[in-house]
């Protein structure tokens, strides 16, 4: 989920959203509002977005899992992540120097995304040439048959 510390956006924006949150460890964070139409922009591309806001949050903004499913594949180095959306190398630069766990497991998810949709391509291949087998092999049995095998003889 996307996340702006309340009090960084004037009221004028907000929403009220029955929506919820907690922290990894079970924490119930403090959610009233949300803001539906925000445009994260970039080197003149903007993606769309939507965020809630959390009461006490210790980071100004979060990009959360929303955010990467429309920009991956990505990539995360030191500086930031970095993406290419309409063949434009883009770079969504780090507000604070990232801990090197975070970068670790953002590192991970793209991989594991990365992995997984490789893998989806390699089994849809596999799928079609099982296809085309089963196609293969009922024609095959069909030309068999004593009436076919007849006809093609004649």
């Amino acid at each position: 989920m996307n996340c702006i510390q309340e009090g960084l956006i004037p009221t004028k924006y907000f929403e009220k959203t029955k929506q919820k949150l907690s922290t990894a460890n079970g924490e119930n964070l403090r959610v009233n509002f949300k803001i539906t139409d925000v445009h994260i922009c970039n080197e003149g591309i903007c993606i769309k977005q939507s965020f809630i806001l959390v009461k006490d949050l210790d980071i100004g903004i979060i990009l959360g899992q929303p955010f990467l499913e429309i920009i991956k594949p990505f990539k995360v180095k030191t500086e930031g992540i970095t993406t290419k959306i309409f063949q434009q190398k883009i770079l969504f630069a780090f507000n604070e120097k990232p801990i090197t766990k975070d970068i670790n497991l953002l590192k991970t998810f793209s991989l594991f995304k990365e992995h997984s949709v490789n893998l989806i391509k390699i089994k849809e291949n596999h799928l079609y040439f099982m296809k085309q087998e089963v196609s293969n092999k009922k024609l095959e049995q069909y030309l068999q048959t004593s009436q076919i095998k007849e006809k093609l003889l004649h």
